[in-house]
C-alpha cells in the first residue's frame, strides 16, 4: 500500500520536512510500503520554492531516515532527471505527470533521447520511431563530435566558416 503525504507545507505552523520523516515512520508502523512524498497545494498562503526536481529532497530524506520506499515528484522532466534520482538512491519510484500532460508521448520521446529503443510503440505511430530515433542519435553523434572540437573550432563551425 502507498500513501502520498505533503512532506513540506510551505506555511507557518504547516508540515515541515521534520515532520514528514516522523509521519513517514507512523505510516511504516501501520503497514505501509511506499510513501509518495509532494508538497504544499494545502494553504492559499504558501509559498513554494520551485525548481528543477524540488520536492526530491523530501523523497530523499524519508526514504533515509525513515528507511521507506519513496516516490519522488515535482518538475522531474526528463528521463535523465528520473535516472539520476534513482541511481543515487533518493527515490524508489518517479511520477512526471505534468510533462505528460504537456506532451502524452512524453515517455516515447524521452526513451528515444536517451538511446533506449526497446519500447513498444501504439501501432499508429511506429512510422514516426525510427524517425526520431536517428534524429537523437544524429544529435548524440554531433554532440560528442562536438566534444571533440576546440572552442575556436566549435564557433568556426557554428559560423560555417569552416
Amino acid at each position: 500500500m502507498s500513501v502520498r503525504i505533503s512532506a513540506h507545507d510551505w506555511v507557518d505552523g504547516g508540515t515541515t520536512p521534520d515532520d514528514a520523516v516522523e509521519i513517514a515512520r507512523a505510516f511504516k508502523a501501520a503497514g505501509a510500503d511506499m510513501i509518495d512524498v509532494s508538497s504544499g497545494q494545502v494553504s492559499k498562503e504558501e509559498k513554494p520554492v520551485y525548481g528543477r526536481m524540488f520536492q526530491t529532497p523530501f523523497a530523499d530524506r524519508i526514504r533515509n531516515e525513515a528507511g521507506i520506499a519513496t516516490i519522488a515528484v515535482g518538475a522531474i522532466s526528463e528521463a535523465d532527471h528520473v535516472n539520476s534520482i534513482i541511481a543515487a538512491g533518493r527515490a524508489d519510484l518517479c511520477a512526471v505527470a505534468r510533462p505528460h500532460l504537456a506532451n502524452p508521448s512524453w515517455t516515447l520521446n524521452e526513451a528515444a533521447k536517451i538511446g533506449y529503443f526497446d519500447v513498444n510503440w501504439p501501432k499508429q505511430y511506429t512510422a514516426a520511431k525510427s524517425q526520431l530515433e536517428r534524429n537523437y542519435e544524429r544529435e548524440r553523434a554531433q554532440a560528442a563530435e562536438n566534444a571533440r572540437l576546440s572552442p575556436s573550432e566549435r564557433a568556426q563551425r557554428a559560423e560555417g566558416t569552416v
